[in-house]
């Protein structure tokens, strides 16, 4: 009879994932988290003014193992998280994957690629992508 009862908190990371998997199967991105669990870098992406916004989590990679590509609307992040030597140590626990990654993400608007600018600092990757021309609203002015 216990073993019965239904204990609704008893895995909510099961369920947001079953509920993604419902939504992201009718194509629409209204899923409760927009990638899968564990996938690197986690990025965020916002409008800001004129311009489109990147943040990336990247901790332990240098800058110059980073490579970013804006190709229309699109960005692509490449790099490689090096592993920490074990030196002989026995692990007990390795949750930090390690190896190249690579994620690109669609943007919202066109973006003009000479106004891209990153700045890398304390594991937080910054882009700032101003809208491409055709992109950017224009007021009309209508005479009479």
């Amino acid at each position: 009879m216990f073993a019965d009862r239904w204990f609704p908190f008893f895995d909510v990371a099961k369920t947001l994932e079953e509920m993604d998997r419902a939504l992201n199967g009718m194509r629409r991105p209204l899923g409760l988290r927009s990638v899968p669990r564990g996938t690197f870098p986690a990025i965020n992406l916002y409008e800001k003014d004129d311009a489109v916004m990147l943040v990336a989590e990247i901790p332990g990679v240098k800058p110059d193992e980073l490579d970013l590509t804006v190709l229309g609307d699109s960005v692509t992040l490449k790099g490689q998280r090096r592993d920490e030597p074990a030196n002989g140590n026995r692990a007990y626990r390795r949750e930090r994957a390690a190896g190249p990654f690579s994620r690109t993400v669609a943007l919202p608007e066109s973006i003009d690629p000479d106004s891209v600018r990153a700045e890398y600092r304390d594991g937080i990757l910054r882009v700032q992508m101003g809208k491409a021309q055709k992109a950017k609203a224009k007021r009309i002015q209508i005479r009479s």
